[in-house]
């Protein structure tokens, strides 16, 4: 059985993008692409239409000015993730209205899907914590964001050997 792979795997410091600015949805989405095409060696035309067939289907804004973008694609070989904390928060058709301000998009293998509803359903429920979405909206670097939602993961009362595990 492959080693899985954990948020703070696919998640490389380089990838979490403090203060970044966008005007709308697709914009995010288009530098996603951009920088997950470093990563995974598909294009970003291949990686944008995923994202955006996913959109379609309903907003991944989750509520609270957060989102998830994320798309199982057929060829790719390995997830990758980025994390955007955004200088200014922008529409994104959340259920609750609210504009978001933090965006973690993820790709994985289409063959990995359920690994990545998993790693989504953790990632939604630590952030719910008030303190937690506080200190990830105030972190200061990168290294200090992933940080704090790696020791939220473990802490969480969930925690266990298939937490945050995406099959490789």
């Amino acid at each position: 059985m492959a080693e899985p792979l954990r948020l703070a795997t696919i998640l490389r410091d380089q990838d979490v993008v403090l203060h970044w600015r966008a005007q709308e949805k697709n914009e995010l989405l288009q530098a996603a692409a951009d920088r997950l095409e470093e990563v995974t060696g598909m294009t970003s035309s291949t990686l944008l239409e995923a994202l955006r067939e996913r959109e379609r289907l309903g907003s991944t804004a989750v509520g609270r000015g957060v989102a998830v973008p994320h798309a199982g694609i057929d060829g790719l070989a390995s997830s990758a993730a980025v994390l955007y904390r955004l200088a200014e928060p922008i529409p994104f058709e959340a259920t609750d209205q609210a504009p978001v301000d933090v965006v973690f998009v993820v790709v994985c293998p289409a063959t990995k899907r359920s690994g990545l509803l998993a790693l989504l359903g953790e990632l939604c429920r630590t952030l719910r914590a008030d303190q937690v979405l506080q200190q990830v909206r105030t972190a200061s670097s990168g290294a200090e964001l992933k940080q704090i939602l790696a020791e939220a993961i473990e802490k969480s009362p969930r925690s266990g050997h298939q937490r945050n595990v995406v099959p490789n």
